[in-house]
C-alpha cells in the first residue's frame, strides 16, 4: 500500500551560499546550541507574528523539542490578516528559519526575518548535505549526527571547514563538479559544467551552450543588460554548477578566474585547486584512504518532470540493483520484473544521468559496475503508474536517442516546448540547434523590440520567434503583430524606428528578397496556416512554423546530408513545415 506524503525536492540547490547561515539553520534542531536558546528566550516571542503559532512554538522550545514540521520551519507568505500576501513586503514572520536568518537588506530596512522561499532553500540545503533528516510521513525534520558536529563547530574554524568538505565529498553533484574540473585541462565556465551535470535531457536540468551564450553577451551593447545576461541568463544545471562551485571555492577546492574579451567581462571560469584534487582523490579511496560513501535520497533523482514519482522510483531501483550485480542482462531482467524499461534506451539514459548526477559507473560491454559506495537510502512506497502522456514523450525521446546523433540537451526541446515557464530555455536551445545541426549562424537576441533569435548564412536569413506553450499553439494577433514589426524593422533598417539595430547581426550579403520568418513551438493548431498566410500577404516575406518534433527531424536530416541547408528556404511555403 502506498503512503501519503508531501512531495518535495532535495539534492539540487540554486541560491543559498552562506555556510554560517546554513549552520544557524541546523542549530534550530540542536537544543544545546546558543541559537536554540536565543529562539526560546527571545526571538520566538519577539518575531513570530501569529499568537497561536507563537504559543505552540514556545511550548515546544520550552520542552527542548528538536523535531519540527515543514510548516513550522519554513512558514508561508501570509500578511497580518493571515491571508496570502499580495507582495513579499507584506508577509509577516511565521517560520523558525524565517526568524533565524537576517536578510541582506536588514541594515537598510530593519527587517529582522527572511521570506519563506529563502527559508525553504536553506532547509533543502541542510537536508541535501545530510545535516538534517526527513520524516516524509509527518513532513518533519530533525538533526543528524553529522549535523550535530556541524552545529557544535565554531564559525569559520578548521573543524567547520573539515565537516563541510566531508559533507560535500559525500554529495554526488559536488563530486561530479570536481570530476569535470579534474578532467578538464583548462578553466571552464558554468555552461561547460552545466552541460555535464545532472539528468541532462529533462526540463529540470536545462543547460545553455557556451558559444551561443558568448555570442548573446557580445551582441548586447547595453552594459546593464550584459550584467543581467552574466548573472541571470542560465539553465537550471548551469545555476546548480555555479552554486556548487561557489561552495567549493569557499572551501579552497575550486578557484575562480575572471575573463575579458575586447574589454567586456565574460562568464567567470572555474578550475580545481591542488587541494581540491588531493581531497577528491582521497574520497575515491586512492593512496590507502577509505573510499567515502555517497549520500543520496529518493528525492535527489528527478525534479521538474511529469510522472516524477515514477522516474525517481525507477532510478532508485536501478541504483539498488547496481549495488547487487554488474550484469547488464540481470539488471534489465530485474528492472523489467519491477515494471520498468520497456525501452532499453531509457535505461542507458538513466545510467548516463546517474553518472552526470555524480555516481561513478563503469560501462564495459555487458557489464555495468557501480564504483561508489552509497549510504543506505529508502524508496517510499508510492503508486508509480507512468502517465500516458509521459509514456508518449519517453517513446518520442527514445526514437531520437536511438536514431539520431542529437544531444540529450537538444532532444529535451520535445518537453520544454510544451512548458510555458521555459520560454527562455526554448529560445536559447533553438539557437543552438540552428548553429550545431542546421549549419547556420545563429544568434539569440530576445528582450524588448527584438525577435527571440535569427539564423542565417550568406544566402538567406530567418527571423525566429519561439513559443513554449502547453498544448497546441494557436493564432494570436498580438504575436503576429510583433513578427510584423520585426519584418518591417529588417526591411527599413531605420535606427530611428528601432534603436537596438538587431538586424545588423545578419550577414550583410543576404539578398533583400531572401529573408523568412519562422515560429517554433511544441505543436500548432490546424488553423495556424491562416496566420502565416496573412503575414505573408502583409509583408511579402514567406514564412513557416516548426513543431518541436519537426525542428529536430530537420536538424537530423541536415546533419545526415538528406537536406542541403541552402534548400531550406524551399520549405517556407506559408504553412506548418514537415520534413517527413
Amino acid at each position: 500500500m502506498s503512503i501519503n506524503f508531501k512531495r518535495r525536492t532535495y539534492g539540487w540547490i540554486q541560491n543559498p551560499s552562506d555556510f554560517n547561515k546554513l549552520k544557524t539553520t541546523v542549530q534550530i534542531f540542536d537544543n544545546r546550541s546558543s541559537h536554540y536558546q536565543l529562539l526560546r528566550d527571545d526571538w520566538i516571542n519577539q518575531k513570530i507574528y501569529f499568537p497561536q503559532l507563537r504559543s505552540s512554538l514556545q511550548e515546544k522550545f520550552n520542552h527542548a523539542v528538536e523535531e519540527f514540521t515543514y510548516a513550522e520551519l519554513v512558514g508561508s507568505s501570509r500578511n497580518k490578516n493571515n491571508e496570502s500576501a499580495a507582495k513579499r513586503a507584506d508577509a509577516v514572520a511565521n517560520g523558525l528559519i524565517q526568524i533565524s536568518l537576517l536578510p541582506q537588506t536588514h541594515k537598510k530596512t530593519a527587517k529582522a526575518y527572511v521570506d519563506d522561499w529563502t527559508s525553504d532553500g536553506f532547509l533543502r540545503w541542510a537536508v541535501s548535505l545530510n545535516f538534517v533528516e526527513v520524516d516524509r510521513k509527518n513532513d518533519s525534520f530533525k538533526i543528524t549526527e553529522l549535523g550535530k558536529q556541524f552545529s557544535e563547530s565554531d564559525n569559520d574554524s578548521e573543524e567547520q571547514q573539515e565537516i563541510l568538505i566531508t559533507a560535500l565529498l559525500s554529495y554526488p553533484p559536488a563530486t561530479r563538479v570536481l570530476q569535470i574540473l579534474s578532467d578538464a585541462n583548462e578553466p571552464k565556465n558554468k555552461f561547460y559544467i552545466g552541460n555535464r551535470l545532472g539528468f541532462i535531457g529533462e526540463s529540470g536540468f536545462t543547460s545553455y551552450g557556451e558559444e551561443v551564450m558568448l555570442d548573446y553577451l557580445m551582441e548586447e551593447t547595453d552594459p546593464k543588460e550584459r550584467t543581467k545576461i552574466r548573472s541571470n541568463v542560465e539553465g537550471t544545471s548551469d545555476k546548480y554548477a555555479r552554486m556548487i562551485c561557489s561552495w567549493l571555492n569557499k572551501l579552497g577546492l575550486v578557484k575562480t578566474q575572471s575573463v575579458k574579451k575586447e574589454g567586456i567581462a565574460l562568464f567567470q571560469k572555474y578550475s580545481i585547486t591542488a587541494k581540491g584534487i588531493h581531497r577528491y582523490n582521497q574520497s575515491l579511496g586512492k593512496s590507502r584512504h577509505k573510499k567515502q560513501a555517497k549520500f543520496l535520497m529518493w528525492e535527489f533523482l528527478a525534479t521538474d518532470v511529469s510522472s516524477v514519482d515514477y522516474i525517481r522510483t525507477r532510478r532508485a531501483h536501478l541504483i539498488k540493483n547496481l549495488q547487487k550485480t554488474s550484469s547488464a542482462n540481470e539488471i534489465i531482467k530485474r528492472m523489467q520484473y519491477l515494471g520498468f524499461y520497456t525501452e532499453p534506451a531509457i535505461m542507458n539514459l538513466d545510467i548516463e544521468g546517474l553518472i552526470n548526477f555524480g555516481l561513478r559507473i563503469e560501462l564495459d560491454s555487458d557489464r555495468i559496475k557501480l564504483l561508489d559506495e552509497i549510504k543506505d537510502f529508502d524508496i517510499p512506497i508510492v503508486e508509480v503508474t507512468e502517465e500516458i502522456s509521459d509514456i508518449a514523450l519517453q517513446k518520442e525521446k527514445a526514437y531520437f536517442y536511438k536514431n539520431t546523433a542529437l544531444s540529450k540537451r537538444h532532444i529535451s526541446i520535445l518537453e520544454i516546448a510544451f512548458d510555458g515557464s521555459k520560454n527562455r530555455d526554448l529560445e536559447i536551445l533553438s539557437a543552438e540547434v540552428f548553429k550545431d545541426y542546421y549549419q547556420l549562424e545563429s544568434i539569440h537576441l530576445g528582450g524588448g523590440l527584438k525577435p527571440d533569435g535569427i539564423a542565417f548564412n550568406q544566402n538567406f536569413g530567418i527571423i525566429v520567434d519561439t513559443k513554449a506553450y502547453k498544448g497546441a499553439y494557436s493564432r494570436s494577433r498580438a504575436e503576429a503583430d510583433k513578427m510584423f514589426r520585426y519584418i518591417e524593422d529588417n526591411k527599413k533598417r531605420d535606427p530611428k524606428r528601432n534603436q537596438s539595430l538587431w538586424w545588423r547581426s545578419f550577414n550583410e550579403h543576404i539578398p533583400a528578397n531572401n529573408f523568412y520568418f519562422l515560429w517554433i513551438s511544441g505543436k500548432f493548431q490546424r488553423n495556424f496556416d491562416t496566420q502565416i498566410n496573412q503575414l505573408n500577404y502583409e509583408t511579402g516575406y514567406r514564412g513557416g512554423a516548426l513543431s518541436a518534433r519537426q525542428f529536430l527531424i530537420g536538424a537530423d536530416a541536415i546533419q545526415k546530408g538528406k537536406i542541403d541547408i541552402n534548400d531550406l528556404p524551399s520549405y517556407f511555403n506559408n504553412s506548418v513545415i514537415s520534413f517527413e
